[in-house]
């Protein structure tokens, strides 16, 4: 697989999780506190596996930065 088909899964698969977590918020199944931590800890989570594999891969460090970045606004 491409570095770009990589990254356009990583990006459809945190829509997706943004979707999903913005619904189970807005019905008041999962409080905000508890999807921000959901979200910042898959960012650890990929940082620290990124960082592991290739400490000179872009696709997954800005993966992980955008997670962080989602989490913040959500």
């Amino acid at each position: 697989m491409s570095t770009f088909q990589d990254a356009a899964y990583t990006v459809a698969a945190i829509s997706a999780t943004v979707a999903l977590f913005r619904s189970l918020v807005g019905k008041g199944v999962l409080t905000r506190e508890e999807a921000v931590r959901a979200i910042l800890d898959e960012a650890v989570a990929r940082a620290i596996q990124a960082e592991a594999e290739s400490p000179h891969d872009d696709i997954n460090r800005q993966s992980a930065e955008i997670l962080k970045f989602i989490a913040e606004r959500l």
